[in-house]
């Protein structure tokens, strides 16, 4: 439909006139109820879409050259795996499988969520059916991160304890 030399498409409380933006009302319209809006405003839409996912891209190269990709998959010298599926204005999303010897919670992928800063990165997980959960102290370089970890849990008196430990990553894609 045109108006004045204006294309419009369907659903907008507000139309433009000879250029001048002026509100609808159903009153107005002979009480129907759809209302127009003009073409460029659909694809203003388009245009804030294009600029969030490219805003996307950006923050993702911002980590790349941090040296931790998203998204990217990590195991370690012990077999755990982790995946990393979010990495955007410095904070990371992803999951932790656990597959070490000698530990709780092996083969259940628990979700990991940390922060990335110019120096490192760290990440935690929650193990939540051992009641305890481990932190991870990283500095990517390259297609390897050498991460040092504390697990905190409590022991067979109750106690609450920790153990320290440390772990190489390797990149697997």
């Amino acid at each position: 439909m045109e108006l004045l030399g204006t294309r419009f498409v369907e659903f907008s409380p507000r139309m433009f006139v000879n250029g001048k933006n002026v509100a609808v009302s159903a009153k107005h319209m002979n009480g129907l109820a759809t209302f127009k809006r003009p073409l460029w405003e659909c694809n203003m839409k388009r245009f804030l879409g294009f600029l969030l996912i490219a805003q996307f891209f950006f923050l993702s190269g911002e980590v790349l050259a941090q040296g931790l990709p998203a998204p990217s998959y990590w195991k370690n010298e012990r077999g755990s795996e982790l995946f990393i599926w979010s990495a955007s204005s410095g904070t990371i999303q992803g999951t932790f499988t656990n597959h070490a010897q000698g530990f709780a919670c092996q083969g259940i992928p628990y979700p990991a969520s940390g922060a990335v800063g110019p120096t490192g990165l760290y990440f935690v997980v929650t193990f939540a059916q051992c009641n305890s959960f481990t932190r991870w102290v990283a500095k990517p370089n390259g297609s390897q991160m050498a991460a040092s970890w504390t697990l905190f849990y409590v022991d067979t008196h109750g106690k609450p304890s920790k153990l320290k430990g440390a772990d190489i990553f390797k990149r697997v894609w």
